[in-house]
């Protein structure tokens, strides 16, 4: 329990260390999670970065962790070993600062003013202290050594133990996980816009606004038309400086006016301007897997205009 309590902020020092790009700003760090999406061309990633995206990337920035303390330079087991290490060298100055003080109180006497030396950093159950002082009949400078010498055996089993555990089984049962706290760090609330399921970009947690700087073709948040069941490439700030009503589980499926959507979400703002395109990114990706988007929405292939099947690869990298 005391490792598992304290490798969390270490991950996340180390991951900051080593990887200190991609996780600086919310940008690099998207810069970097939409490169990867790019460079593997698959559309079933996309599909969960898109639709469920708070668990893509928490489950993205865990398979970082991963590579990261297995192939690269610090391993998860140096951290572990550190941690013994220290909490060993405690119990051991603890035991012999309790026999200075306690040579007259007895056992009891000294195996208290050992858990007083530990304090918070190793916690005994008391039952368990009540039982072994129960059992033991022994001299105070035997029990002693005895103790010490099965710390230091305990370390070892413990070196072992837990290299029999594979990277993920550890994070999980870390008290503080870094996965989540490098997604707080660089994601903020996570909310998505309710249209294109683009992320917030706000600052921090506590923000009264959701807003994203460029929104994303509504057909990828699977926005349709009702008339011919086409996916939309419009953006969001296109289509709130529109006339055009949209209908959602949140409207009881009854039109509404876009220009009005903060009735409906007043949580989001969207900056009403028609001059505002797409990135070219998101342009390649819809073209690119407009078939497929339409497949898994159930809907029909958006009409993509002609200039964003001209984008090349590279191009939408930039």
């Amino acid at each position: 329990a005391f490792i598992y309590s304290s490798l969390g902020p270490d991950i996340v020092d180390k991951m900051l260390q080593g990887n200190a790009f991609q996780f600086s700003t919310r940008g690099f760090f998207q810069y970097t999670l939409l490169k990867q999406l790019l460079n593997e061309d698959k559309f079933e990633q996309y599909v969960k970065y898109i639709s469920s995206y708070k668990r893509f990337v928490k489950g993205w920035i865990s398979d970082q962790i991963t590579k990261q303390f297995s192939n690269g330079h610090v391993k998860m087991s140096e951290l572990e070993e550190r941690h013994l290490r220290g909490i060993t060298k405690e119990i051991l100055e603890a035991v012999k600062m309790a026999q200075n003080e306690t040579s007259e109180d007895g056992i009891k006497g000294f195996i208290h003013c050992i858990c007083k030396k530990l304090g918070q950093k190793l916690i005994i159950p008391q039952d368990a202290l009540e039982t072994v002082m129960a059992l033991i009949n022994a001299s105070q400078e035997p029990f002693a050594c005895l103790l010490s010498e099965s710390v230091e055996e305990l370390e070892q089993t413990l070196k072992e133990q837990l290299k029999k555990v594979n990277i993920k089984s550890k994070l999980s049962k870390l008290k503080m996980k870094p996965q989540v706290e490098l997604f707080k760090r660089v994601f903020g609330c996570g909310k998505l816009c309710p249209f294109c399921k683009t992320p917030c970009e706000a600052g921090g947690e506590a923000h009264s606004e959701h807003c994203a700087s460029v929104h994303r073709p509504q057909g990828l948040g699977s926005y349709m038309y009702v008339s011919d069941e086409k996916l939309v490439t419009d953006i969001c700030s296109t289509v709130v400086h529109s006339e055009q009503q949209f209908k959602c589980f949140e409207t009881n499926y009854e039109y509404h006016p876009y220009k009005r959507y903060r009735e409906i979400f007043p949580d989001w703002h969207i900056p009403a301007d028609a001059s505002i395109q797409a990135s070219d990114y998101w342009k390649y990706v819809m073209a690119r897997f407009n078939t497929k988007f339409a497949e898994k929405y159930n809907a029909r292939p958006a009409d993509i205009p002609s200039a964003w099947k001209l984008i090349k690869k590279e191009q939408a990298e930039k």
